[in-house]
């Protein structure tokens, strides 16, 4: 029978591999790079929300205040986007020093005890998954699954020609702020039960990986999920034979895929 540390892990990152279609309607939107950012977001609100709990609140959960950072800091680079490149560039460092700043300082006045809970938002182990974290990655991730389904012409209509959406009668800017918001919860939620760095490893790499492999759309989400997948499996299965952390192995191998399929492309293409 498999181990249960496994098999968490396992569900855990085919949970995870759901969201990872809509990380590929973020790039379609020209927006993936904001994904690094909500998720620095998620450390400054799990600071401050562990920080409440210590000396405020013992029953005050970081969790809410974390979504609440990482939707605000999405929301206001969609909003900032449309004044320019220099005005997003803007909040996108504001928002970053922000974030990094408030994890920084709220840390070194929290116990050693409390410490561990805020930096397991920044680096966790995919085998220490617990029920509580696989149930919430289920339940946001299918959800953010479905909504792409639902929505798939919607968005592309906003990913590619929002004027003519606006035209047709599509409310754009409504759809545009949903696909942020669907984007930051799930980074939210994949950051809390991952940790950061692998969060951003599965969210970015695969949907990078599936514009490399094709141009059609549909292609590209049934690919970017098999990526996630495939790449997850293979460093669970190569963490435990080479006892390395699983997160790192996850990561080695999403990076030595997409260096793979980048060069097949370069070769192929020259």
């Amino acid at each position: 029978m498999l181990d249960p540390f496994i098999l968490r892990a396992v569900l855990g990152l085919l949970f995870a591999s759901l969201s990872v279609p809509i990380s590929v309607i973020m790039l379609l939107r020209g927006s993936l790079y904001i994904t690094p950012e909500i998720s620095h977001a998620a450390l400054g609100g799990a600071a401050l929300g562990v920080l409440i709990q210590t000396f405020i609140s013992s029953t005050f959960d970081p969790f809410p205040l974390v979504i609440v950072f990482c939707l605000a800091t999405s929301i206001l680079v969609s909003y900032m986007g449309k004044s320019g490149q220099q005005s997003l560039g803007m909040m996108l460092s504001v928002s970053l020093a922000i974030s990094v700043t408030i994890y920084a300082v709220v840390r070194s006045y929290l116990p050693a005890d409390k410490r561990v809970l805020v930096d397991g938002y920044l680096i966790s182990d995919l085998l220490l998954l617990s029920e509580a974290n696989l149930l919430s990655l289920a339940v946001v991730s299918a959800s953010a699954a479905v909504a792409t389904v639902i929505f798939y012409r919607e968005f592309i209509y906003v990913c590619f020609d929002m004027e003519t959406a606006e035209a047709l009668g599509l409310k754009a800017e409504l759809y545009d702020l949903l696909i942020f918001s669907v984007s930051a919860v799930t980074v939210a939620v994949a950051a809390r039960a991952l940790g950061v760095l692998l969060s951003v490893t599965l969210l970015i790499i695969p949907a990078a990986a599936s514009r490399l492999i094709t141009r059609n759309i549909s292609r590209m989400l049934t690919a970017s999920f098999i990526i996630a997948v495939s790449s997850g499996l293979a460093g669970i299965i190569l963490s435990i034979n080479l006892n390395i952390p699983t997160s790192g192995a996850i990561a080695l191998v999403s990076i030595v895929l997409f260096t793979a399929i980048y060069v097949h492309k370069a070769l192929k293409t020259s």
